[in-house]
C-alpha cells in the first residue's frame, strides 16, 4: 500500500483502503521552497484515523500528497492539512519516523512540510497531573515570592525534562531546582490593577518531541493597602428648620480601594449631630442652637489591619427659614428672631443675628452643556451697594468668583465627576464698608 492523499468523504467510509491518483502540473518556472520541519510523538497504542499533525495551510495552498518513504504505509493526509494514521503503529514503538507532505501554492511554487514523529509508550508520554492549576498570591509582596497551591506542577513521563512559561513574561518567572518547576514573581502585584493572570506551562522531552501543557490561573489576593477616601472634601446639607431629632439630614460617602465595608464616625463628638456608622447618614439629636455647623468626619475599613481616612473630611449644615421672606428688607438694623419657636429650645429661640449678616441660599438649575466652556461666565452676583466685593470662600473645583460678581466655569462640567448630589456648592464672601456677609450658592446639574 503507498501514502496516500485521501480525501475527507473516502475517510468517512472505508479509512485505509481507497488509493487516490493525483496528476501535477507543475508550472517550469515553480520554485520549490525551504523545508519546514514539525516534530510530535504520538502514543504506541493510538487507533487508526488519529490526528498526529495539522499542517496550517495558507490561502491558496493545497495538499498534493504524501510522499513515499519506508513508513508512509502507516499515514495518510487529509485535504484539510491533518495528517493521520491509517492503522495501528505498534510496530513502529520507540522509533522516529519523518513523514513528508508535498504543498501547491497558485503560482505554481512547491513546499514540503517534513514531519518527525516519535512512537513513544504512552506510559512515557509527557502529562501533568491536571490540565489546570490554580495559584495564588499575595499583592505587594517582593519580586521572587513563590505562587502557593502548585506544590504538584511536575511533569510525569520523562526523566530529563525541560519547561517553558508562556505568558505574563513581564509578570512572573520560571525557577526549576533539581528538575522540579516553580513560578516566581518578578515584581510586586497590585489586585487591584489585575486581580487574575493566565498562564500556561509547557513541558519538553530532552529530544525535543513530545510536549504537553498545562494552564496556571494566578490569583492575586489582597491585602489591606487602600484607606478609605471620603467622595468629597466638603459635604453641604441644607435643612428647614422644622426638622425633628432623630430626623436625617443627609449622607456623606467614602469609597475604599480594596472594596471593604467603611465605617464612619465624628472626629468630634456633637450634643447636636450623630453620624450612622455603617451608612455615614447624619442625625439631628437635639435641637441646633445656631444656623451654620460644621463637622470634621472620619473614615475606617473594617479590616485588620484597620487604616483610616489619611484627611478629614467636612459636612457643613446650613438650617434654612421656613419662607425666604424672613431674608428681605432693606434695613441693616432690624433684629430678627432666628429660629421659630416650634423647632427651638425656648433659650435658642431667643437668640438673634443683624439683619444683612446672612443673605438666603439661591438654588440655580443648569445643564452640562452650560458648562462646557472654561472661563465663560455663568451667571451674575447682585449688588445691594454699588461699592460691593466678591470673593469665593473657599477653593472650589468647578466654579470661580470675580471681585464684581460674575461667577466663571473654571473647570469644563463633568456629570459623572459631581457627585450622587450632582450638585455645585459654594460660599462667597460679601465685602463692603458697612458689614461683611455670606451668600451660599446651590447649582444643579
Amino acid at each position: 500500500m503507498v501514502g496516500t492523499m485521501l480525501p475527507r468523504s473516502v475517510l468517512l467510509g472505508r479509512v485505509g483502503v481507497a488509493v487516490v491518483v493525483t496528476l501535477t502540473t507543475v508550472c517550469m518556472s515553480a520554485e520549490i521552497l525551504p523545508e519546514v520541519m514539525y516534530n510530535v510523538a504520538v502514543p504506541h497504542d493510538v487507533a487508526p484515523a488519529h490526528i498526529v499533525y495539522k499542517i496550517k495551510l495558507k490561502d491558496g495552498q493545497i495538499v498534493d500528497k504524501l510522499m513515499d518513504s519506508e513508513y508512509s504505509d502507516y499515514f495518510a493526509v487529509l485535504d484539510t492539512g491533518d495528517v493521520m494514521t491509517v492503522s495501528k503503529v505498534v510496530p513502529l514503538l520507540g522509533r522516529i519516523v519523518t513523514l513528508r507532505v508535498s504543498t501547491n501554492y497558485a503560482d505554481g511554487n512547491i513546499q514540503v512540510y517534513a514531519i518527525r514523529v516519535a512512537i513513544k509508550d504512552h506510559q512515557t508520554m509527557l502529562r501533568f497531573l491536571k490540565p489546570e492549576y490554580d495559584a495564588e498570591v499575595y499583592e505587594n509582596l517582593p519580586a521572587g515570592t513563590e505562587l502557593q497551591g502548585v506544590d504538584d506542577l511536575e511533569a510525569m513521563g520523562e526523566e530529563d525534562i525541560k519547561y517553558e512559561l508562556l505568558g505574563g513574561h513581564s509578570v512572573f518567572a520560571l525557577h526549576h531546582v533539581g528538575g522540579v518547576p516553580t513560578v516566581v514573581t518578578r515584581k510586586a502585584l497590585d489586585r487591584e490593577a489585575q486581580d487574575l493572570y493566565k498562564l500556561v506551562l509547557r513541558a519538553y522531552d530532552k529530544e525535543g518531541m513530545d510536549m504537553a501543557e498545562a494552564k496556571i490561573n494566578v490569583h492575586i489576593l489582597d491585602m489591606n493597602d487602600h484607606a478609605p477616601v471620603f467622595t468629597q472634601n466638603v459635604f453641604y446639607f441644607f435643612v428647614p428648620l422644622n426638622v425633628t431629632r432623630f430626623d436625617k439630614l443627609g449622607r456623606v460617602t467614602a469609597h475604599d480601594g480594596d472594596g471593604d465595608k467603611v465605617v464612619y464616625r465624628l472626629a468630634y463628638p456633637s450634643n447636636t449631630f450623630t453620624i450612622v456608622p455603617q451608612t455615614g447618614e447624619i442625625m439631628l439629636i437635639e435641637a441646633p442652637d445656631t444656623m451654620v455647623y460644621e463637622l470634621e468626619l472620619e473614615a475606617f475599613d473594617k479590616r485588620k489591619p484597620t487604616l483610616y481616612s489619611d484627611n478629614l473630611a467636612k459636612a457643613h449644615i446650613e438650617f434654612r427659614y421656613p419662607s425666604d421672606s424672613l431674608f428681605t428688607g432693606e434695613s441693616n438694623d432690624i433684629d430678627y428672631d432666628v429660629y421659630p419657636e416650634h423647632a427651638m429650645s425656648k433659650r435658642s429661640a431667643k437668640k438673634r443675628v443683624k439683619r444683612g449678616q446672612l443673605r438666603h441660599t439661591k438654588e440655580l438649575v443648569f445643564s452640562e452643556a452650560d458648562g462646557a466652556v472654561e472661563g465663560k461666565v455663568v451667571f451674575q452676583l447682585e449688588k445691594e451697594i454699588q461699592w460691593e466685593t466678591f470673593k469665593i470662600r473657599d477653593d472650589n473645583p468647578w466654579v470661580e468668583v470675580d471681585t464684581n460678581g460674575a461667577v466663571r466655569i473654571k473647570k469644563k462640567w463633568d456629570y459623572e465627576e459631581l457627585g450622587p448630589e450632582k450638585t455645585i456648592d459654594f460660599w462667597v464672601t460679601i465685602t463692603n464698608n458697612d458689614r461683611n456677609g455670606k451668600y451660599c450658592y446651590h447649582l444643579l446639574c
